[in-house]
């Protein structure tokens, strides 16, 4: 090392590599002096010239999540098993991300894991569906995007990038972590992609990531460092919010310039995935079901109304909060299209979670009484702050009837709502259901292997078993989060749909032999 009374010159390797690695820093600048001090720990040169980096990794996710029963409350903490690989070939711009999320305690039907492989290669991107054996291109996908952000938990690569962002990097303190001195750096202050990294004074290590994301900051730890092939990595890692952990890893491994043409390949016996579209459903629609049924909504909230003679009984009142007034929405242009102006005597509480729950004031200030499960009462009542009166309930348990049998009720318990009250219109034949199943394509059905769908052909399977055991029949087939009508040939279409055990599908994703 060369010190001059203004320049400092920081060199890593042998001396034939000194013109390519080494860079010349003026005294006071310290943020650059921290960053040339953690890429030196994380194998200087060995890491500036990185061709490639492997991740495999098994983690425990936490989250918050709806409850299952309600006497647990309205939310509960969730576990899940997460497996992960992930792949990058810097010098050829390639890049494939795999991820398995087994759900371990929380509403689900079956131990079947969401799957996720995404690839980037030659400059197109591709997702692969391993439970339907296909894949398909998208043009939504680049080298940045295709590990959804995986890479920036990677303490190596944070450093490498550090050693690009010199210029924006700042330093801005000295905190203690397990009693050791770290320098703390601000990197891109001031901008979306600001990030604040914690380099150990002692080691060089990166300790500590803050980042912010999705509105909440995240705090990322990282622990027992190891190095391989001279390059440096964090075994351990933890993440969490102010509200709770995140993700926890003890396993993590890396390795590096050891990535393989295979690793970047589409299943050889993969087809391509039809071509699909969404529904369009950013217009409020009214669309009439049968004759006196009218099924009205947009976006994620639809609402059933059905007219029994003397008044209507809705079902569905789904809202993003208490002031988004969807219900109310619907019920104006039902009154508009139809130019009837019965009450709404009756309303249908299907299970107790809260977005479903948020338009229930509105339903009460119109005047109509609550059809619900009785175990979902309290629940209810605690989202209103109110106890409701007699006549404001109407309790229905495993079976029941209304508007003299117009109308029928049963209740379907499943993993995701333990009380789930389905509504069935026997004359019409029409079957309304919240959180069990529905089809956002005008055509097809989303893959069983993406999360939520993977519950929901279980929760179907639930549902048609019941069905099946009430001995009735069904010709259309509505959801409240679904403005596609499905039809009894298409949910047979679904049902045929093969849902594939957690083992086949593990081996599928993450084989190491070319499919």
């Amino acid at each position: 090392m060369k010190v001059t009374s203004n320049i400092k010159v920081w060199c890593w390797g042998t001396a034939i590599l000194l013109s390519t690695v080494c860079t010349t820093l003026r005294a006071g600048d310290k943020a650059a002096q921290v960053i040339d001090h953690a890429v030196n720990a994380y194998g200087g040169a060995k890491l500036i010239q990185l061709k490639s980096i492997t991740l495999h990794d098994e983690q425990l996710h936490f989250s918050q999540w709806q409850s299952g029963h309600a006497l647990q409350g309205e939310m509960v903490s969730y576990l899940s098993e997460q497996r992960l690989e992930l792949a990058i070939d810097f010098a050829s711009q390639r890049k494939v991300f795999k991820r398995a999320t087994t759900r371990l305690v929380g509403g689900h039907g079956s131990d079947s894991p969401t799957v996720m492989h995404r690839l980037y290669v030659d400059g197109k991107g591709y997702g692969v569906d391993h439970a339907l054996e296909q894949y398909n291109p998208t043009k939504r996908m680049n080298f940045e995007n295709v590990d959804l952000g995986q890479s920036q938990w990677l303490d190596t690569l944070i450093v490498k990038n550090l050693f690009d962002h010199k210029a924006p990097s700042k330093w801005t303190d000295v905190a203690y972590i397990q009693g050791q001195a770290h320098d703390v750096l601000t990197v891109h202050s001031g901008t979306k992609q600001e990030y604040t990294v914690y380099i150990n004074q002692s080691t060089g290590y990166l300790t500590r990531l803050l980042k912010a994301q999705r509105g909440q900051l995240v705090s990322v730890d990282f622990l027992n460092h190891k190095q391989s092939d001279g390059v440096t990595w964090a075994q351990r890692i933890f993440a969490g919010t102010e509200h709770g952990p995140l993700f926890h890893s003890n396993a993590r491994r890396v390795t590096f310039n050891s990535v393989h043409n295979a690793q970047f390949d589409l299943p050889a016996n993969y087809t391509l995935r039809p071509s699909d579209t969404p529904m369009d459903v950013s217009k409020q629609t009214l669309r009439e079901l049968a004759s006196g049924v009218y099924y009205v909504g947009k976006g994620w909230s639809y609402t059933l109304f059905i007219d029994v003679g003397d008044y209507f009984i809705s079902a569905g009142a789904w809202q993003m909060d208490e002031h988004s007034q969807d219900w109310q929405n619907n019920v104006a242009l039902l009154r508009a299209t139809t130019k009837s102006n019965k009450p709404i005597k009756q309303h249908i509480v299907t299970h107790h979670h809260t977005d479903h729950l948020m338009g229930l004031q509105d339903v009460l200030t119109h005047g109509a009484s609550l059809v619900v499960h009785p175990n979902d009462i309290a629940a209810v009542q605690t989202h209103l702050k109110a106890q409701l009166s007699e006549e404001q309930l109407i309790k229905v348990s495993n079976q029941g009837k209304l508007a003299g049998g117009k109308v029928q009720l049963f209740d379907v318990p499943n993993s995701h709502a333990n009380h789930n009250l389905v509504v069935y219109l026997p004359q019409q034949k029409i079957l309304f259901s919240e959180d069990i199943f529905g089809s956002s394509l005008q055509v097809g059905f989303d893959s069983p292997s993406r999360w939520p769908d993977v519950d929901t052909y279980h929760r179907l399977a639930v549902l048609m078993d019941k069905v099946d055991a009430l001995g009735i029949e069904v010709e259309q087939f509505v959801s409240s989060h679904h403005a596609r009508v499905l039809f009894a040939t298409e949910i047979k279409q679904a049902r045929l749909i093969p849902l594939t055990d957690k083992q086949t599908l593990m081996e599928r994703v993450f084989s190491s032999k070319k499919r």
